[in-house]
């Protein structure tokens, strides 16, 4: 597709030229619609992007010259305008599309109407061929050619002789690493416009920079989601990021330099507003709650000094990360930005591409560190710690399990599904999650870690812990604090809730179970699991009921009374029980 841009302005055939040349599109710049007519046959434009006012004709007679004129091809008309109301402007006159200043790349291809053809080719490069066997397969179901490279090297070579649309890497392979990959196609003119998306298990905050910094487009952090990697890959091959992204305040008292930073973000598909100085920055970060402040540092009436500190007394606003515009660059100005609390700084003056790659970088710190925190309420303690410990090794696909002796307790509502038919489905989640709120932190104040809820059941489970009283006792005194806790709970409800618990102590085994590349659980199996459910059910109601082994684990410290000939499910032979009455004081024996 041939483009034509007619404008004297020297900036706007490269923002452009941007989206559409890596598209293999050519956009041509020309400073008159004389030029147009004279350059015609040689031009051949599909598309002529006209300005508002041109220097030599009238904007309706540009518009019917070529839908009538010169242009017998018909090519489209876009307008170029710098304020809403010429949208009019464009509808009076006929023009096919408009397009206003500033504009994202996905505004520039959906007003020429860019149709590219043809599947899109991905590099993907990665030294693992298990990556290769789970990746390639969920992009090529979504239509793309999947190139496949198996270090930097490699990587590199391909991308210099061959149509390439888009380079995934990992970060740690032979020869050369994603970063130096990312490096190189990002240097080299004939490459520079690729899009370059790291994907590493190295998740730190430092690893993020250092992939921004090397050039990347985007970032993710493995295990990668399938549907997570389908729409990032779809965004940075339509050659912007959504124009639904997140929201950026820039506060500075200079038009010119808030308009400079705001309209490079813009461009990227930020949602931009602006601020003049650091009060009306405030006044506008408790209206509209952005994910980002870029602050000058020199303000008038509040400094971006003072603008950090009140974002930080703020319990609604402090979370918002700040990166700082500043002329001083010394280390005492530096070490002070950073006592302040600012995430980040740009010293000036700075490139806008530079101004990008650090916004991009601190965003993607704050989702990674939001994830980590929303994702710590979904998983047990036991997981998250196994997770970090997979992705600090680099190992997240290897599969461990170890046999270790454990404690482990269930509970259980007595009558609780006759109870739950009663009731809407959004009064028994609330019941539900108010007791869960009720029960859990007692697990957890005794050092145990809830592997899953079983509809209105908990497991839980207590491994030995430095420091702390041996897991059969801190199993106990959880379960006798469960249900002291229950009679408060039920305290001011007309629906009283009843529970049963039981508690096994013995050898299982403690591990991932589940797909190795999909989806697995960091949990406990094995018959000492199966019993502790067993004891569950035969536990008299409002009762603790243990196992022979917890018991003898507890010695003097436990009251309880035998219960014999128990006969439990899959057990061939009656077991001895005990329901406990009390236990000692802590540090009695």
């Amino acid at each position: 597709m041939n483009v034509v841009l007619v404008t004297d302005d020297p900036m706007l055939p490269e923002f452009l030229r941007r989206p559409l040349e890596p598209l293999g599109h050519k956009l041509h710049h020309v400073e008159s619609v004389a030029e147009v007519i004279d350059r015609y046959d040689e031009l051949a434009p599909d598309v002529v992007v006209l300005p508002r006012r041109l220097p030599d004709r009238d904007l309706g007679a540009a518009v019917e010259l070529f839908r009538n004129g010169a242009a017998q091809r018909g090519p489209s008309v876009v307008l170029l305008g710098v304020e809403p109301r010429d949208r009019e402007l464009a509808r009076l006159h006929g023009a096919d599309a408009f397009l206003l200043v500033p504009f994202t790349d996905a505004e520039v291809l959906e007003a020429v109407g860019t149709t590219t053809g043809g599947a899109k080719v991905v590099l993907l490069a990665d030294d693992s061929p298990l990556i290769h066997r789970h990746t390639t397969p969920i992009l090529e179901d979504q239509g793309y050619v999947v190139l496949a490279a198996h270090d930097g090297a490699e990587g590199l070579e391909i991308v210099r002789s061959r149509k390439v649309d888009l380079v995934i890497t990992d970060v740690e392979m032979p020869k050369m690493d994603g970063y130096e990959l990312c490096r190189a196609i990002k240097t080299d003119t004939a490459t520079a416009h690729l899009p370059v998306m790291i994907c590493s298990t190295l998740g730190e905050a430092a690893d993020l920079e250092r992939g921004f910094d090397a050039g990347a487009d985007d970032y993710l952090v493995k295990p990668v989601v399938a549907e997570e990697l389908s729409t990032r890959v779809r965004v940075l091959l339509a050659g912007t990021l959504p124009a639904s992204r997140e929201r950026v305040l820039v506060v500075d008292d200079s038009p010119a330099q808030r308009h400079y930073v705001a309209d490079c973000l813009a461009r990227q598909g930020f949602e931009v507003i602006t601020a003049p100085d650091g009060k009306v920055a405030l006044e506008k970060a408790h209206a509209a709650r952005p994910a980002l402040v870029v602050s000058d540092y020199e303000m008038p009436v509040m400094t971006g000094f003072e603008l950090v500190h009140a974002l930080r007394r703020d319990p609604e606003l402090r979370n918002i990360p700040v990166i700082m515009l500043t002329a001083r660059d010394s280390k005492r100005d530096m070490a002070q930005l950073r006592a302040a609390g600012a995430s980040a700084y740009l010293v000036k003056p700075f490139a806008q591409d530079k101004c990008v790659a650090i916004v991009e970088r601190t965003l993607a710190e704050r989702r990674l560190l939001a994830y980590k925190e929303a994702s710590s309420v979904y998983i047990s303690e036991g997981a998250r710690r196994a997770a970090e410990a997979r992705a600090e090794a680099g190992a997240m696909h290897t599969l461990r399990a170890d046999e270790r002796v454990m404690s482990v307790l269930f509970s259980d509502l007595a009558g609780f599904t006759p109870m739950s038919e009663k009731l809407t489905p959004r009064d028994l989640i609330e019941l539900l999650n108010g007791y869960f709120d009720a029960m859990c932190p007692i697990v957890v104040d005794e050092g145990g870690d809830i592997d899953k809820f079983i509809g209105d059941a908990i497991m839980a489970v207590f491994d030995e812990v430095r420091g702390k009283p041996p897991a059969p006792e801190r199993a106990v005194r959880a379960a006798l604090a469960m249900q002291a806790a229950l009679d408060v709970f039920n305290a001011d409800r007309p629906l009283k809730l009843r529970m049963r618990i039981g508690i096994n102590t013995g050898p299982l085994v403690r591990g991932d179970l589940g797909s190795r590349v999909v989806r697995r659980d960091y949990t406990v199996i094995g018959e000492t699991v199966n019993r502790a459910n067993r004891y569950e059910s035969k536990c008299p109601i409002g009762g603790v009921l243990i196992s022979q082994s917890t018991y003898d684990a507890l010695g003097d410290l436990v009251v309880a009374d035998p219960v014999e000939g128990l006969e439990l499910k899959g057990v061939s032979a009656p077991v001895t029980a005990f329901v406990v009455r009390s236990m000692a004081p802590r540090g009695e024996s």
